[in-house]
């Protein structure tokens, strides 16, 4: 059954209203009165509406002035917001996925998709937080490192969801990792090992950081014409071996050009680079498009080497990219100036300054080396021990510069007279010695070997010497020396002898030749 329709009970039921007839009378003074209680109610209610769309927008500012991705879902895991840095991170506006679920983002893997819809709708059923770190694409394409977090919020009456934040890590990790790699190196500089492993090593480390990547490192020779002895792990060996080493100049490849200026070469295309013209197609071959090198400098500012980097595809190094390439080129020349810096030292504790043979520390190590393969071998070596008969007059004469010019003659020709593993050794002033090994088991055939060797060490400076001397008149001339050689000789098989026992044996026999009228051998045995 309808009623009709009162006006002053929907307002009282509504509005709590006490009204006069308004049909009698007019309007009475106390309707006009809950009037201006409905203007006024309504005015309150426009200015709640402005104050939440307010907070709705400070809100949406907020969220947006934050720099990292955020995300939040109700309790369905459906989007409901987002901030800008969400929008940029991933390339799509809010509106094309709030009221969305992840399973509707098509430009996510299908995989991806249910793996992050199965984690949120299982944290909002469970309530909590998670914090984990994660792969994730972005919207230009690049995998990054993550940080993703997520954590569930109430807002009573069985009203909540979840708030997500999305922390990009990559440089973090990058640094991580960078200094894990520039670590391992140093370690291995620490630990003494050899310079090409280590360089491999540095290789290797650079390749697992950026996996597009193909890299080499070239060293240059003592003269800085060329680059060689080349490192590299990835490189196709075709290229390697067929470009061999590489000049340096300024109309040579990336690397000889990066050796000779001194300056990093980025070559974007291989096959457009004039400087390619004649290897072009090996490394189009190769399948390699772009090529960087990174001189390699000593602390000097002498060109050790270069670092090259290949790619297969197009490329100009981004800014952490050369950071990279800066940095290991430093740790190749670390390890490099080490190296060459051990090298020194060893030629200064080992070897003799004016004639580059080994010195007396040496030919003792060496000497004890011998007389312990002998025990275990039981093949005999040799000693010869030679003085220079006639050497005194010609510095008496000339100078010890004329002197040391024929010490250096000298010591060439030994090095030519014997074997390739026999050691010659200059024990100081004129004195040298020769150290013979693997004589075999015979002692009669050891000494003819060894008398062999002898006569052809004696023959070999006997040879007059021509020596360049500084004239009266101030300019250089030439003269001719002659001098010869006393050689004491003896055998060892290293069973009962020792080091002294075999050098005071051959001083013994070699003195016993300057009594004999010098420029002759005498073998200890004949001593008397």
């Amino acid at each position: 059954m309808l009623r009709a329709f009162r006006p002053e009970r929907f307002l009282i039921k509504h509005y709590g209203f006490v009204m006069d007839n308004i049909y009698g009378d007019g309007v009475s003074h106390e309707l006009l009165g809950n009037a201006a209680s409905i203007k006024q109610l309504l005015e309150s209610l426009a200015q709640s509406e402005r104050e939440l769309k307010n907070q709705v927008t400070l809100f949406s500012a907020f969220l947006d002035a934050l720099p990292n991705p955020i995300f939040v879902k109700d309790n369905n895991a459906v989007f409901i917001a987002c901030n800008a840095a969400y929008e940029k991170a991933f390339g799509i506006a809010r509106e094309e996925f709030v009221g969305k679920t992840v399973m509707d983002l098509d430009y996510l893997p299908e995989l991806s998709r249910h793996t992050f819809q199965k984690a949120d709708l299982e944290l909002l059923r469970e309530r909590g937080e998670t914090r984990e770190e994660i792969e994730l694409a972005f919207g230009d394409g690049c995998v990054r490192t993550v940080l993703y977090q997520r954590k569930t919020f109430e807002l009573g009456d069985g009203q909540g969801g979840m708030l997500g934040l999305i922390v990009d890590i990559s440089q973090r990790k990058r640094a991580e990792k960078l200094e894990s790699f520039r670590s391992s190196i140093l370690e291995m500089l620490a630990g003494g090992e050899e310079l090409r492993p280590i360089l491999m090593a540095i290789v290797q480390g650079v390749e697992t950081l950026c996996p597009d990547m193909m890299c080499s490192i070239l060293l240059a020779d003592d003269e800085g014409q060329y680059l060689g002895n080349r490192v590299a792990t990835s490189l196709p060996e075709s290229y390697t071996r067929a470009l061999g080493r590489v000049a340096i100049g300024h109309n040579s490849r990336p690397c000889g050009i990066a050796a000779c200026t001194g300056q990093r070469v980025i070559v974007e295309n291989i096959a457009s680079h004039p400087n390619w013209a004649g290897a072009c197609s090996v490394a189009i071959g190769a399948g390699l498009v772009s090529c960087w090198s990174q001189p390699i400098k000593a602390g000097s500012g002498d060109i050790l080497g270069t670092f090259a980097i290949y790619h297969r595809r197009s490329a100009i190094p981004i800014d952490t990219e050369i950071e990279l390439i800066e940095h290991t080129a430093r740790l190749a020349s670390i390890a490099i100036e080490k190296t060459r810096a051990e090298h020194t030292i060893r030629e200064l504790a080992y070897y003799d300054a004016l004639t580059a043979l080994p010195n007396r520390r040496m030919l003792n190590e060496h000497l004890l080396e011998t007389l312990a393969a002998g025990q275990n071998t039981g093949e005999y070596g040799a000693l010869m021990l030679l003085d220079l008969d006639n050497f005194k007059p010609l510095n008496d004469q000339y100078g010890h510069m004329v002197g040391d010019q024929l010490l250096v003659e000298v010591a060439r020709r030994l090095s030519r007279s014997v074997r390739h593993t026999d050691l010659v050794a200059r024990l100081g002033g004129d004195e040298f010695v020769v150290v013979l090994d693997s004589l075999g088991g015979c002692a009669e055939a050891a000494e003819l070997v060894t008398l062999e060797i002898a006569e052809a060490v004696r023959k070999s400076v006997v040879e007059p010497f021509r020596l360049v001397v500084d004239s009266d008149q101030g300019e250089l001339e030439w003269v001719s020396h002659t001098c010869s050689a006393s050689i004491g000789v003896t055998l060892f098989s290293g069973v009962q002898e020792c080091k002294s026992e075999v050098l005071r044996q051959a001083d013994q026999a070699m003195y016993q030749a300057k009594k004999s009228g010098r420029n002759s051998i005498c073998l200890f045995e004949s001593v008397e």
